[in-house]
């Protein structure tokens, strides 16, 4: 909620509900977009007259869940088939032998998951969750839900349909007196606007934006970072390195960044953790917030207080003051993400043309859906150019900031060893410039990595570091490491700090670029690994070192990628397997992870003297004895 003199209140539940008709919504949340389908349920369920609670796992008490009616569950899968942080307690709990078959008999349940099928444990979370409540006695409402990213419309794709099905089910399972009708298409346009959030993370962003500018606020910054994971450390820092990778014709440029912290302290993570940085606004952007701020028909120089949407009268939840113009490029993405259905939705209260209203009603109508997906996922349209098109809207701030996609920390992989660090007191990244044409031949640049490869060395920046998804395993394990493009950064981490380590297993480097000499990424320095023989175990064997497969060195009709350097050391990688290696594969998660895994699959089963269902089976159990990893994205 925001304050500045005037401002916005959050709307109680109108309809009369009973609390025989409560629906408590759980999510779990990594990046925030379970947090949005969780917030989506709620909506709807106000105004089909159910009384809605939403929480996070973390945050109910899952002693009291047999006694809940109805529960439906959100939740995202992060990493290697890992639960969110904010549901690793509650789900601990659920996994409890002591519980019976009958402890959840009382309650029926939907869970809804958010996944990319990029990833092996392809929304393994929603589905070991389901399962779960399943043997525990409690009922399901609806067939499991699964969102995939990889599909053209997103999660939403699954999400529409599957929330038609809950609430007709939902119907037949808790009906509703006989005065009360679902609320026609009508109805719901005109409906009060049900109270959202304003998230903490943004708002801490935005407070960091401000610092950044040695703008004056009453910013505490431990009090906004004790709000975080306890698996997040936060840096003030400066750019020490930032120089080119690629050549000048290269078809896409990756730089090699390093950040060092300014009070002369070490980073300290470990060989697979992730760098976080806030993208602050560019002059460019600036830009356009100031236009965007006129547009509110407020000052940028404004102050105004943000309140907890939980507790707006609460003095002593007030956040910290903080000038408009920095709290909009702080907080708000307005030139680069694409926002949600919902902000169409609201944003019609706000327009003054019939016309621009009727539209943007139809956006947010299930009739509108495809072409809300060709006019705004597709195209990627920001708030910005939503703002362009629409030209009557005028909402406030308040709502702007619950609605409009929230600036959030873009993660790179780290490239460089905790002993370089040390040694160094920089901490590197990898990063490639995103750029990209939209259907409607519109070009499109990545907002933070266009940011941080423009970085001037001694450029001011916050970063954080988070634990990876992957880890370096003792240096007694071998390891196989798959990585085109930018996908060799972690690995680069792994094999500079097994390098100091002297390790006693071989270790089998496999990369994938486009041509050698545009942009073989740290080409020296896999060379000088290779002359050293770094990556060969004690043994004296030939098992490790770096092989690279060049996608446009040879005419098309022989283009190699990783996968083809995977059969062609076929003889290599079952030694490493039947030696106990661990395989880790990281990079794009649109074709690269299927075929690098169908390619070990063949490596097995012709290595092997396998059939097709052995080896299979040999492939199943190196996942789920945690010896392959993805990492996609």
């Amino acid at each position: 909620m925001v304050s500045a003199g005037a401002g916005a209140s959050g709307a109680s539940d109108a309809s009369g509900a009973s609390p025989a008709r409560r629906v408590l919504v759980l999510y779990g949340s990594e990046t925030g977009n379970a947090q949005d389908v969780a917030e989506r349920v709620v909506r709807e369920a106000k105004l089909k007259h159910y009384a809605p609670v939403l929480m996070t796992m973390e945050g109910y008490d899952v002693r009291t869940l047999p006694r809940e009616r109805c529960v439906v569950f959100v939740t995202s899968t992060t990493g290697q088939g890992d639960e969110p942080r904010n549901m690793k307690s509650f789900w601990r709990f659920l996994l409890r032998r002591s519980l019976s078959a009958t402890s959840l008999t009382n309650m029926s349940y939907a869970v809804f998951g958010l996944g990319d099928s990029g990833y092996q444990k392809y929304n393994v979370t929603a589905k070991k969750l389901f399962r779960r409540l399943q043997g525990l006695g409690a009922n399901a409402i609806e067939a499991l839900g699964l969102g995939d990213d990889q599909h053209p419309l997103g999660y939403e794709a699954a999400l529409n349909p599957w929330l038609r099905e809950l609430w007709k089910s939902m119907r037949e399972i808790f009906p509703l007196p006989p005065h009360l009708k679902d609320l026609t298409e009508a109805e719901l346009s005109s409906a009060p606007l049900p109270a959202c959030r304003f998230a903490h993370t943004a708002l801490r962003l935005a407070l960091a934006a401000a610092d950044a500018s040695d703008a004056s606020t009453s910013f505490s910054k431990a009090e906004y970072e004790a709000r975080e994971s306890r698996d997040t450390t936060y840096y003030d820092g400066f750019v020490s390195e930032n120089r080119c990778l690629t050549s000048d014709d290269a078809v896409k440029e990756v730089r090699h960044l390093e950040f060092q912290t300014l009070d002369a302290s070490i980073a300290h993570y470990e060989a697979g953790d992730v760098l976080g940085v806030i993208p602050f606004a560019t002059r460019a952007a600036d830009a356009k917030v100031s236009a965007l701020i006129e547009r509110l028909g407020m000052s940028p120089d404004a102050w105004v207080r943000v309140y907890p949407s939980s507790a707006p009268e609460t003095k002593a939840a007030l956040f910290p003051l903080i000038q408009v113009k920095y709290l909009l490029a702080g907080a708000i993405d307005v030139d680069s993400a694409s926002p949600r259905r919902y902000f169409f939705e609201v944003m019609s209260h706000f327009a003054e043309s019939e016309h621009e209203k009727e539209r943007l009603q139809y956006f947010a109508s299930a009739e509108g859906a495809v072409d809300l997906y060709k006019y705004n996922q597709r195209e990627r349209r920001t708030v910005c150019e939503i703002f362009d098109d629409f030209p009557s809207l005028k909402p406030s701030l308040a709502w702007l900031l619950q609605v409009a996609p929230h600036l959030h920390p873009r993660y790179y992989s780290i490239s460089s060893s905790p002993a370089d660090t040390e040694r160094t007191a920089a901490t590197h990244i990898t990063v490639a410039a995103a750029e990209w044409v939209t259907p409607m031949k519109r070009a499109r640049k990545g907002l933070c990595s266009s940011w941080l490869n423009s970085l001037d060395v001694g450029t001011r920046v916050k970063y954080s570091i988070t634990k990876g998804s992957i880890s370096l395993p003792p240096p007694e394990t071998p390891l196989i490491l798959i990585g085109p493009g930018t996908g060799i950064a972690p690995f680069r981490s792994f094999v500079r700090a097994r390098v100091l380590q002297s390790s006693t297993a071989s270790a089998l480097v496999v990369f994938g670029c486009r041509h050698a000499r545009h942009d073989y990424l740290y080409k020296e320095e896999w060379k000088q690994i290779e002359k050293d023989g770094s990556l060969i175990g004690s043994g004296g064997d030939s098992l490790g070192g770096v092989v690279v497969a060049f996608s446009r060195m040879v005419p098309e009709a022989k283009k190699r990628y990783v996968q083809d350097c995977v059969k062609d050391e076929a003889k290599r990688i079952w030694s490493l397997l039947e030696a106990g290696a661990k395989v880790f594969v990281a990079g794009s998660a649109e074709k690269m992870p299927a075929a690098v895994h169908k390619a070990i699959q063949e490596v097995v089963r012709e290595q092997g003297l396998l059939d097709e269902d052995a080896s299979a089976r040999y492939m199943t159990k190196l996942e789920t004895t945690g010896r392959y990893f993805v990492d996609a994205w």
